[in-house]
């Protein structure tokens, strides 16, 4: 028993010895214009221009319409959750959503109106049919990729919704920071998705110890072309 659990700590040991930690930022290059395009709605290529919103006040962070995630290596993903994605104000309640694959998304609808959420995205399509106020609808997603989603009666009404495998993702904060710890060593791609701009991504190499700093740069830009 005693050896046992002594190989366990030795073990553990080696593969923290083996293992790096990744500080990185997005950089967004561009920022939106003051006048934004309407939505590219139903668009399955990728990206869409946001939807424009009354009651935003421009206060919405580029950073929340992103997501980072670290590919690379056969390591198993994070567990599945429950998040929400709610309707309100004919608008859904966050830009962007990224969760791990077999995660559940519920749908409630908070307005005095029907809406009728669906997608069209290879990842996962789905059509919950038109619902009233107080109702909710749920979808399980069980393959990574990125799922566009929209509403049949508000056009204006668009979210993403990122599902991966990886263990590795996240949200950048407010200033486009986010980290990792503990990431094997070796070499794997980072990869930033953008509501807007689309993907984008970089290689990183990750030291048997210590840590790596990264920065992917991202160009956003809706500014309507002639």
């Amino acid at each position: 028993m005693f050896r046992s659990s002594r190989a366990i700590c030795l073990i553990a040991l080696t593969s923290a010895a083996w293992a790096g930690d990744i500080t990185g930022y997005a950089i967004i290059t561009k920022r939106l214009t003051k006048k934004r395009v309407s939505p590219i709605v139903y668009n399955l290529r990728g990206s869409a221009a946001a939807p424009a919103s009354s009651d935003d006040g421009g206060t919405i962070s580029e950073y929340d319409r992103m997501a980072v995630i670290l590919e690379g290596g056969s390591f198993p993903g994070q567990p599945p959750v429950t998040a929400v994605l709610d309707q309100r104000n004919t608008r859904f309640g966050a830009e962007l959503l990224v969760v791990p694959v077999g995660s559940t998304i519920e749908f409630p609808n908070s307005d005095p109106i029907f809406h009728n959420v669906f997608s069209l995205s290879k990842a996962q399509p789905f059509d919950l049919g038109f619902y009233a106020r107080g109702e909710s609808r749920s979808v399980k997603f069980s393959h990574a990729g990125i799922v566009q989603v929209y509403c049949h009666i508000h056009a204006n009404m668009y979210a993403a919704i990122v599902v991966t495998d990886s263990p590795w993702f996240a949200k950048p904060a407010a200033d486009g920071s986010f980290s990792w710890r503990g990431v094997p060593a070796g070499h794997y791609h980072l990869t930033a998705w953008h509501k807007i701009a689309g993907m984008h991504a970089i290689d990183v190499t990750v030291p048997e110890q210590g840590q790596v700093d990264v920065g992917i740069r991202v160009p956003v830009d809706v500014e309507p072309h002639p």
